[in-house]
């Protein structure tokens, strides 16, 4: 392992005070009839951890951080987890940006993300197993992004699409679609079911698969929470079926009076198709 448990450590804690600093300069700087902003930061716990349906196998249960901007219909990020990647426990930092404006009756969404692994080596294939290297590659990666949401009565409906040129160690080009259904129900609950589909270009690295979830959310006592069962389709190796619960604190640490004025949506794992995988909130900028 690549730095150890107090490199993985001190990452965590460095990205997280850089995002926190950053954060309150910014809502103490911010004019009072600015655009609408907060900041908010966040921990949480899932009971196992799990990546767009490929459930984690250590580090289990699985915590989380996150600190968020939103400022107008921009909305800046940074997420940090400990993770088991390739033989390895590292940090995983992400940090995204998105411009979410409202077109009519429809929710838009434009944005980008990095997925940054300090401290990692790079991932090496030994394809004929002789001991000699025959790939290897840069473990962060970067994804473009596009969406669109529309709610109705009782409910909304949110696709989305993400692609990266070059994916996890520099295997080429790979595709992300996925499409979320919500439904309110009684006592505040709410229900929720996804599929995603996954496609890549070098078959000798990833195999093309599915992950589909369905589960219940509910917010109370200042807590956010959630159970949901997930798992693929087409994918070799481990059975990747899971229920998982999950818990998260989320804290406001600034915010203009109209932001504060407006109903968010009660569970904030905007996200979830992708956070309850990496752990990234993005919480809607109200009605």
């Amino acid at each position: 392992m690549s730095g150890g448990t107090p490199s993985l450590l001190r990452a965590c804690f460095c990205a997280r005070a850089v995002a926190l600093a950053v954060a309150f300069c910014l809502g103490a700087v911010l004019p009072a009839r600015a655009a609408d902003y907060s900041v908010t930061a966040a921990l949480g716990l899932e009971t196992t951890g799990a990546f767009r349906g490929v459930k984690s196998r250590k580090l289990n249960p699985s915590v989380y951080g996150y600190l968020e901007i939103a400022y107008g219909e921009g909305l800046f990020g940074v997420f940090s987890n400990p993770v088991s990647i390739a033989g390895e426990t590292n940090a995983l930092v992400l940090g995204y940006a998105l411009w979410k404006p409202t077109l009519g009756k429809f929710d838009v969404e434009a944005g980008a993300r990095y997925y940054s692994f300090p401290d990692s080596s790079d991932f090496t294939f030994d394809f004929d197993d002789d001991g000699v290297v025959d790939h290897r590659g840069h473990k962060g990666l970067f994804e473009a992004q596009a969406g669109v949401r529309r709610k109705f009565e009782g409910g909304r409906v949110h696709i989305r699409a993400f692609y990266t040129p070059d994916g996890f160690a520099e295997t080429g080009p790979a595709w992300y679609v996925s499409n979320e259904l919500r439904a309110d129900l009684p006592f505040g609950v709410e229900a929720r079911g996804a599929v995603g589909v996954s496609r890549f270009s070098d078959k000798r690295f990833n195999e093309n698969y599915i992950d589909y979830d369905a589960g219940l959310y509910k917010s109370m006592f200042g807590f956010d929470m959630f159970l949901r069962y997930s798992d693929t389709a087409g994918l070799s190796g481990p059975d990747n079926s899971v229920v998982v619960f999950g818990i998260e604190r989320a804290l406001s640490l600034a915010s203009s009076a109209a932001r504060e004025d407006r109903r968010y949506d009660k569970i904030r794992n905007d996200w979830r198709i992708d956070k309850a995988r990496l752990g990234v909130i993005d919480r809607p900028a109200g009605d």
